[in-house]
This record gives C-alpha cells, sequence and structure tokens, in this order.
C-alpha cells in the first residue's frame, strides 16, 4: 500500500486539501459509492504517514467488507476508484482557483443558454478585471483573446456583417501573444546553443525579429523587453544593456516576477561574459547594483536559495569592496540556502578574507570547503593556488599544480573550453614560480616577455585568472 498511487497523492495533500478531499469524496455530487467513502475515511485515520498493520488490502477489504471472502481485484478496483476522485479532485481544485477559466467557461455557457443580460454583466466584469493587470505578459493577450472570441461569437448572431473589426482585433491579439511565446523560446534555445552546444532549427526567428525592427511595442513591454535581450545576445552589443537597463527601470511593474528575474539574468550574464572573456571590470559596479535590485524583488518571496547563486552574489559585491553588504547578504539568507551550507558559507568568508588580503583566513576557510559541484571544486582550488602563490609557497603551490592537473584529467564533467582555460593558467603558473625561483637575471628579462606574451593568448580569464596572472606578472 505505502507505494500505490493513491497513498502517495494523499501524501501530497497539506491538512486543508485533505479536509476538502474528504467533503469531496463525501459529496453525492461526485460520488454515490459508499465503499470509497470508507475505504478513504480508513485511510484519513492515518494521515499523514499511513504507517498501521491495516494498511494492507487484505485488512482494508475486511474492515468495509466484514465477512465477505477477501477478492484482491475489489479492493484493488477501490483503490483504484478512490484515486480516480483524487485526481478529478486536482483538476477542480486548480479550475476553482484560475479565475480566468472560470468566466472563460462560464461566459461560453451563458452565451450558449441566451442568457444575455448574465453574460453582458459577466463580460464586462471579467474584462475591467483584466485590464487592471499590471504585467502585460503573454498570458494577458492569451486571456484577452479568449475574452474577444466570447464576445465576438455573442455578437456575431445578433448583428452580423457589422462586426468585422473584431476580426482585426483578435489577429493583433493572437500576433501580441505568439510573439512574445515565440521570443522566449528563442531566448531559451538560443542559450542553450551557447551554453551546449546544441543545435536548434529556430524556425521563423529571422522573419520574427525583421517584422519586430520597424514595430511599435505601445502596450508591450514584455515583447519589446525580450526583442532587446535577444539582440544583446545576438550582437553582444553594450547598447543593448543599457538600452534593457531603461527598460527595466521603466517597465519594472508591467513584467510578471518571471520576466523580472529572467531580465535581471540576461543583464547579469552580459557583465559576466564581459569579465570572463574580455577581461573588463568597468561592468562591476552595474552587475552589484542588479544584485541589489534583484534582491528587493525576489528573495522576501522565496522560501529558499540555491548555494551557487549565493555565493555568487556575494562574490558580485565582494569585487566592488562591499564587504559589509556581503556580510549582511550571508547573514539574513544563510537559513534559506538549499545544500551545501558549511561548504558555501565556508567559502563566502573565505573570498571576502581573501579581498580584504586576510590570507591565512582565507586558507583556513577555503581549505574546509568539500564541494561536489566540480565548478565551484574548480574555483576553490585556483583560489587556494593563487593564496599559496601571494604567500610564497612555492614548493606546496608546485604540489597544487601537479594534483589539479590529475584532477582535471580525471573529471569527466569539465567541458574542453574549461579545462583548456585552467590548464593555460596552470603552466603560466608554474612559469611564474620558476621565473621567481630559479631563472638567472640573464634569462629573467627573455622568461619575462615569454609569460606576459603567453598571459596576453589565453582563452580567456574565466575565474579571473587572467586579470591575477597580469597582475602578477607585473602587466
Amino acid at each position: 500500500m505505502q507505494n500505490t498511487r493513491l497513498i502517495k497523492f494523499l501524501r501530497t495533500l497539506n491538512n486543508n486539501e485533505i479536509r476538502q478531499f474528504r467533503d469531496f469524496v463525501n459529496s453525492p455530487a461526485f460520488n454515490k459509492n459508499k465503499n470509497i467513502s470508507d475505504l478513504f475515511d480508513i485511510l484519513y485515520r492515518y494521515y499523514p504517514d499511513f504507517e498501521s498493520p491495516e494498511m494492507n488490502e487484505e485488512s482494508l477489504f475486511q474492515i468495509i467488507f466484514e465477512n465477505e471472502k477477501y477478492q484482491y481485484f475489489k479492493i484493488k478496483n477501490l483503490i483504484s476508484d478512490l484515486f480516480g476522485l483524487g485526481k478529478e479532485f486536482l483538476a477542480i481544485s486548480v479550475f476553482r482557483k484560475d479565475n480566468h477559466l472560470n468566466e472563460k467557461f462560464l461566459l461560453s455557457e451563458l452565451r450558449k443558454r441566451n442568457l444575455d443580460a448574465a453574460f453582458e454583466q459577466t463580460y464586462k466584469f471579467a474584462d475591467k478585471s483584466l485590464e487592471k493587470t499590471e504585467a502585460k505578459d503573454e498570458f494577458y493577450f492569451l486571456r484577452k483573446l479568449d475574452l474577444q472570441t466570447e464576445i465576438m461569437s455573442y455578437y456575431s448572431p445578433k448583428k452580423p456583417n457589422v462586426n468585422f473589426h473584431y476580426f482585426q482585433e483578435r489577429l493583433d491579439l493572437f500576433v501580441n501573444y505568439s510573439l512574445i511565446f515565440l521570443l522566449k523560446l528563442y531566448n531559451i534555445m538560443l542559450h542553450e546553443k551557447n551554453q551546449n552546444n546544441y543545435s536548434f532549427d529556430m524556425k521563423m526567428f529571422n522573419n520574427v525579429m525583421e517584422y519586430l525592427k520597424d514595430s511599435s511595442f505601445d502596450g508591450n513591454p514584455t515583447l519589446e523587453v525580450y526583442y532587446n535581450i535577444l539582440l544583446m545576445e545576438i550582437t553582444k552589443d553594450e547598447k543593448y544593456f543599457y538600452t534593457l537597463k531603461d527598460l527595466k527601470n521603466k517597465y519594472r511593474d508591467c513584467l510578471n516576477p518571471f520576466d523580472n528575474y529572467m531580465l535581471y539574468l540576461h543583464m547579469d550574464s552580459f557583465c559576466s561574459t564581459a569579465y570572463n572573456e574580455y577581461c573588463r571590470t568597468d561592468l562591476f559596479n552595474e552587475q552589484f547594483l542588479l544584485v541589489k535590485e534583484n534582491l528587493m524583488y525576489r528573495i522576501p518571496e522565496q522560501d529558499k536559495v540555491l548555494y551557487p547563486d549565493f555565493l555568487n552574489e556575494v562574490k558580485k559585491a565582494v569585487r566592488v569592496n562591499e564587504f559589509e553588504w556581503a556580510e549582511d547578504y550571508i547573514k539574513k539568507y544563510k537559513h534559506i540556502l538549499t545544500d551545501e551550507i558549511d561548504n558555501t558559507l565556508n567559502f563566502c568568508y573565505g573570498f571576502i578574507s581573501y579581498r580584504k588580503g586576510e590570507l591565512d583566513k582565507a586558507l583556513e576557510y577555503f581549505s574546509k570547503t568539500g564541494f561536489s559541484n566540480f565548478i565551484i571544486k574548480i574555483q576553490v582550488k585556483i583560489l587556494l593556488l593563487q593564496i599559496c602563490i601571494d604567500k610564497e609557497y612555492y614548493e606546496q603551490a608546485e604540489l597544487m599544480i601537479d594534483t589539479f592537473r590529475h584532477y582535471l584529467s580525471r573529471e569527466k564533467s569539465v567541458l574542453d573550453s574549461i579545462k583548456k582555460s585552467i590548464l593555460e593558467f596552470l603552466r603560466i603558473t608554474s612559469d611564474l614560480i620558476k621565473l621567481r625561483t630559479n631563472i638567472n637575471e640573464k634569462d629573467k628579462l627573455f622568461k619575462t616577455v615569454k609569460i606576459k606574451n603567453d598571459i596576453e593568448n589565453m582563452s580567456n580569464n574565466r575565474f579571473g585568472i587572467k586579470l591575477w596572472l597580469r597582475e602578477k606578472a607585473n602587466i
């Protein structure tokens, strides 16, 4: 019984839902089979754990059917029927919570039954409520389209050949809905293509972008935002970053929480790419301001935060020397970390200590981490190696470089592009150690020039490795 679909379903119900389901099962409108009601009443006694010797088919059968001989399929069918009611309960519960669906199907029924006064009153109320919606996203246009379809179907038989404007309105709403939907889908596909090198057939992409180039975005802020996100992702042109910054301030209340968050993610990603690929640090402050603003709208509504996001937001603050803000962030939100709590806190305090120049404290904090995530594990290894170089622990650093190389050769999850850049970093770091410890004066200038050239030819600045090497080579 413990692994049946019925018990798994019942365990998902909270206290309020299980009571509502009890009323549902006992309502003659949904169930007239007393045996099903009896089965639920027995199971309800053991909610939410459902741990009891009675929790097996034979015991349940005997309680419900008393002196009858046990019939396997009879009790199985009863359990299946109760689960069927459970699915019906979920569907009706969702329907009840969705005002738009209620209004949509109610309007359809009122229209079909020629209840004109009720239809017109319901339509006016539904349309007025929809217009109060601040976020004009694809759901707004889809709901508007549903209402427009109903009013068109209502008036067409009553006033034929005079309602042609409804066709234009219907098309405009559908186009707006479709464009937002397509741009969001293109956005995801483009992201996955860039991140995971997956090839998509992005049908109509060029046609859609060409159409939007000369279009007006009046009344459609969501479409304008996603159009500019795509332009920024495609062209990598900084002007679209600042266009989005203006749109973010202009349309914050006109975007739903998801779209506001996606806008933050793409702008943040642009800043990260500028740093990782082009060694740009001029967007650090912009990136930190994005983090601060995003927290105002995101964290209070959440009951959890992913640890990679947590430590990245601390890093962004620390890179602009906002140590007090970073420490306050850790204090306020560490209780909603999902997992890797100790590792994350040690990393964050280690990063703060490192940027403050407190190398021994940083070394201690980073040494306590043991992340399972290979990306963060690599960052820790880089930071530990950098601290050893800064403290002139050259022998220990050489051993760490050798261990690091072996780790990269074993770790199959590391992308080739990451592996390449880290191996470049390790090779140049090893050359720097040799330059500081073994090279005589007459070879020093030649070796220094070579190291500087190697640094400039590195494939990227991921994790800040190129900028750090520049500093150590005095570039």
